[in-house]
Order: structure tokens, then C-alpha cells, then sequence
């Protein structure tokens, strides 16, 4: 009769060494199980060490992408009227960032004038104001609004915009010819700011979108612009280099109207 040991089922049936005794096998199979165990006790309890930080690179700063405006029913602006960005830079484009550029400059003298600045730099800043304003009118009035109009854009829409151009040629000969220690000064430059604003959110919702939905070559457009503005802006330094002031620069290119009345009258008399 078979050991019990050996019945199918035991302990010692499954030994694959039936030569081996019970105990001997036993013994191996118990130390086996507690050597895995032990090794699963320490994965578990283990920490492991923190990752070395990975060197990420720095990418280069983007540049600056306006998408489609939402401007609020309360208050337009100019930040909030910009239109998109094209991915091939247009005239929209270049005009937009300047109206972005003087709108960021009235914003500065405003709180210069606040703070009650030095005269000498609220003049300098009034200066670079205005100097900015009368390139962006010479390249609108010479090219883009010429454009726009054998484009088939609304008559009456740019009409408009040549009269907001005067209203504010009117302010800024005003400025570049006042004092800064004077009591309307600032009030000019602050009147201004609302005329350039008013003037720049209208081009935003209504003249550059039906510019860019009339089949216009903007990108063209906008070379011719640039040019035009590197010639006015080399044309102010020189004029600076040589000292002579902004304000009799632009009464020598348009005359006021005693001059050209009295101009008139020495003309009548002598034919």
C-alpha cells in the first residue's frame, strides 16, 4: 500500500524529484516563497529617487497675433476694434500696429500729465505723437485711401475720414506751435487722443474689412506704404539733425491762412 505522503494530491506527489526526501523539499519550497516575498516587501516600501529635471529650451518670443475683435457693446477701442492678423502681412496690418503705437503713446502722456511732468518731456513725447500721426495720414491720404477708392470702398466712408484727418492736422500744428506750460496743452493732446481714437475704431469695424473683402492687393499695398514711410521718417531726422523744429517744418509746407490771404492780395496787385 502506497505512503500517504505519496497519495495524488499531497505535498510530496508534486515534487518533481521523487528521489528527494519530503522534508528536503519542503524545506526549499517555504525558503523560496519567503525570499519573494521579502524581495516584494521592498519593491513596495522602496522610494525612488526624484528624475533629474529635464533642460527644456526657451522658445523665442511669438510675434504678437491679433485675432478676430469683440469689441463690447459699452466701449470701443482701439485694442479691442484691431482686425486679425493675415498671414501674409498687409497694409491693414502696418496700419493697425501704428494706430496700436499711438494709442500706447497717449496712453503714456496722459499719465505724464497726471503726474505733472517736466514741460521739456511732456513736449517730447507730445512731439513723437504727432510726428508719428502726420507719416500715417501722408501714407493713407498718398496711397491706402487712393486704393480704397478705385477699389470701389464707400465715397462717403472715406470722405469722412479725409475730414477726421483735417480736424486733427488742425490739433497737432496747435501742439507742435504751443507751450507745455500753458493751460490747454495737455487739454489738446488729451482731445486729440479722442479724435485719433474715434477716427481708428471706425477704420477697424467698417473701412478695413470692406478693404480686405474687396479683392485689394494689401500686400502690395503695404511695400508702397513702407517705402513711403521710410522717406517721411529719414525726411523728420534730417530735419532734426539740422535743428530746425518740427512746428516751422510743417508751417513751411502748408502756409496759414494770413499767408496765403496776403500772398493772394500782393498777387491782385501786382498782375
Amino acid at each position: 500500500m502506497a505512503d500517504d505522503k505519496t497519495k495524488r494530491g499531497s505535498p510530496d506527489s508534486k515534487r518533481l524529484n521523487k528521489g528527494e526526501p519530503y522534508e528536503v523539499a519542503y524545506a526549499r519550497k517555504k525558503a523560496k516563497a519567503g525570499t519573494a516575498a521579502k524581495k516584494a516587501g521592498t519593491r513596495r516600501g522602496s522610494v525612488r529617487a526624484p528624475a533629474a529635471p529635464v533642460a527644456r529650451k526657451r522658445a523665442g518670443p511669438k510675434p504678437a497675433v491679433r485675432g478676430a475683435p469683440h469689441p463690447p457693446t459699452a466701449e470701443k477701442t482701439t485694442e479691442n476694434t484691431a482686425p486679425r492678423t493675415m498671414k501674409a502681412a498687409d497694409a491693414v496690418d502696418l496700419l493697425t500696429d501704428d494706430h496700436l503705437q499711438v494709442s500706447a503713446l497717449f496712453k503714456q502722456y496722459d499719465k505724464l500729465a497726471k503726474k505733472k511732468a517736466p514741460s521739456e518731456q511732456r513736449r517730447a513725447l507730445a512731439a513723437t505723437i504727432c510726428g508719428m500721426l502726420k507719416t500715417h495720414m501722408t501714407i493713407e491720404e498718398e496711397i491706402f485711401y487712393p486704393a480704397a477708392r478705385k477699389a470701389r470702398i464707400e465715397a462717403a466712408l472715406l470722405d469722412e475720414a479725409d475730414i477726421e484727418h483735417a480736424s486733427a492736422k488742425e490739433l497737432i500744428a496747435q501742439i507742435e506751435s504751443g507751450d507745455p506750460t500753458g493751460d490747454h496743452y495737455d487739454a489738446r493732446v488729451k482731445v486729440l487722443g479722442e479724435y485719433i481714437t474715434h477716427h481708428v475704431v471706425e477704420e477697424h469695424i467698417e473701412m478695413f474689412p470692406k478693404c480686405r473683402r474687396a479683392g485689394m492687393d494689401l500686400v502690395a499695398l503695404r511695400a508702397r506704404m513702407q517705402a513711403r514711410k521710410a522717406e517721411l521718417d529719414s525726411g523728420e531726422t534730417a530735419l532734426a539733425e539740422e535743428g530746425v523744429p518740427m512746428a516751422m517744418a510743417a508751417s513751411a509746407e502748408s502756409p496759414g491762412i494770413l499767408s496765403r490771404i496776403s500772398d493772394s492780395l500782393f498777387s491782385a496787385k501786382n498782375p
